[in-house]
């Protein structure tokens, strides 16, 4: 599958704003769908390890996001078998590797990668890069960060967390955000989110996200 660089604005706004009056009623409908989630802010940052991801809009759509990386932070191989990735770099430098090419892109620049491709993103600046990365479509992304965001506010910046994040996601029949690569890493993965979730006792979280 081809890579394409593109340099259409990732919001379809200019300068990247999203009308207020559209974001609050895309918000508003989307609690209303998911009223179990009231209390939880998406729109607040969570860190994890050497990444911070801070929500700013989601609709049906799509879902946008400021990511900030420390220097050295990286995101391993992995896809996205339900939504395209839309990066722009608003500072520093990110590494992509696709298809055994690495792709570097700077300040300013924008890279795309469709769904369905194994990549990883890494920050080869000296210091934090930031990005901002839209998904195309929401594809459940919205009720990941949902899960995230109130599990950080009961152990911040856990990464067990994201951990029972993937217990929950066949649990709920979510669509999976994203998988490991290589597969066997991800069923590395799974395997031991089942064993550590059962014995910890998660399956109360299923209620609790349902």
């Amino acid at each position: 599958m081809r890579l394409t660089c593109v340099s259409t604005n990732l919001s379809g706004h200019r300068n990247n704003e999203i009308p207020k009056n559209n974001q609050n009623r895309n918000i508003k409908q989307s609690i209303s769908k998911n009223n179990q989630f009231m209390t939880a802010d998406i729109f607040r940052s969570i860190k994890l390890g050497k990444e911070v991801f801070h929500p700013k809009f989601y609709d049906e759509n799509s879902f946008l996001m400021e990511w900030t990386v420390e220097a050295g932070g990286k995101v391993p191989l992995h896809v996205h078998y339900h939504m395209d990735e839309h990066f722009k770099i608003t500072k520093g430098e990110i590494a992509f590797q696709v298809n055994g090419e690495k792709i570097t892109k700077k300040s300013g620049d924008e890279f795309f990668v469709p769904k369905g491709t194994i990549h990883s993103v890494t920050n080869v600046f000296k210091g934090q890069s930031e990005v901002t990365v839209k998904y195309s479509p929401c594809a459940d992304t919205h009720r990941m960060f949902q899960i995230l965001s109130t599990l950080d506010k009961e152990k911040p910046d856990s990464m067990m967390n994201m951990m029972k994040y993937f217990y929950l996601v066949p649990r709920l029949g979510l669509k999976e955000f994203s998988s490991i690569r290589p597969a066997f890493l991800m069923s590395i993965m799974n395997g031991m989110a089942t064993i550590i979730g059962k014995l910890s006792g998660w399956d109360k979280l299923i209620t609790k996200f349902k």
